[in-house]
Order: C-alpha cells, then structure tokens, then sequence
C-alpha cells in the first residue's frame, strides 16, 4: 500500500514522468521509420538524458550529506561517480552508453533503497527509487535487445 501511496503524490508521477525520454527510446528502437529527426541524434539526446539523471541521482547523495550529515566525505566522491560515469556514457556506441547507464541506475537505485530502508533517505523516496529504477533499467535493456535483433 505504501508504494502506491507514494506514486499517487506529485512527486511519483513526477517521477514517471521522466521515464517519457527511455520510452520514446525504446518505441522509435521498434518504429525507427517513425522518428521524425535523425535517429542518432534521438541516440544521442536519450544517453545526455540518462547522464542529467546519474548526475542528479549523484546530486541527491550531496544534498542529503550537506544538509543531514549522513554518509561520510566518501558519499561525495560516490555521488559524483554518476556524473562522470553519465559523461562516459555519451560517448559511447549506443548499446555501451545504455548498458552503463544500467549499472549506474542500478548502484544508484541499490543505494537509494538501502538509505530509505535505514532512514538516511525518507522510505517515501526509497520505494520510489526502486520502482523508477526497476522501470528505467527494464526499458533501457529492452532498447539494447531490440536494437540488436
């Protein structure tokens, strides 16, 4: 009940909001001839995006030792990672660049539902995080797999 709860507030949908980007991916992977731009710039915009999100995820982890003191200096260093790693990611062949955009969400998601589950992060934001990150990571394997049949 709790996590329905927790995706019937604005923040929830928010947060499926942002699965637009990874599901457009993912559609124009099936209908390519319904793009109605170059396909790698689509491939291109889609790993930028996947890369704002592992910066913000990474920012997350600033905020919350800024502001609660949770973590340790380390959390900085862990939460800029995404980041860089999210950099790395747009200059990959496609396939790569989604392949690691999955290990990021899943360190990241892994983290996020830990710390709610300890009271580091509110347990609102750790059920959210682990639905979104479940969504993302399922959508960004099922573009690989269509990409590559």
């Amino acid at each position: 009940m709790g996590l329905i709860k927790s995706f019937s507030t604005i923040t929830g949908l928010a947060a499926l909001l942002g699965l637009l980007p990874f599901l457009a991916g993912l559609y124009f992977s099936i209908f390519p001839t319904l793009l109605p731009i170059e396909a790698v710039i689509y491939e291109r915009a889609m790993l930028g995006y996947g890369a704002a999100i592992l910066s913000f995820l990474g920012g997350v982890r600033w905020g919350v030792r800024l502001g609660s003191g949770a973590g340790s200096e380390l959390t900085y260093v862990a939460g800029i990672l995404g980041s860089i790693l999210g950099f790395v990611t747009i200059l990959m062949p496609v396939s790569i660049g989604l392949s690691m955009l999955i290990v990021g969400f899943v360190i990241y998601g892994i983290w996020d539902v830990w710390s709610g589950y300890t009271g580091a992060l509110p347990s609102d934001y750790g059920r959210i995080r682990s639905v979104m990150t479940l969504l993302v990571c399922l959508i960004l394997a099922l573009t690989i797999v269509v990409r590559l049949a």
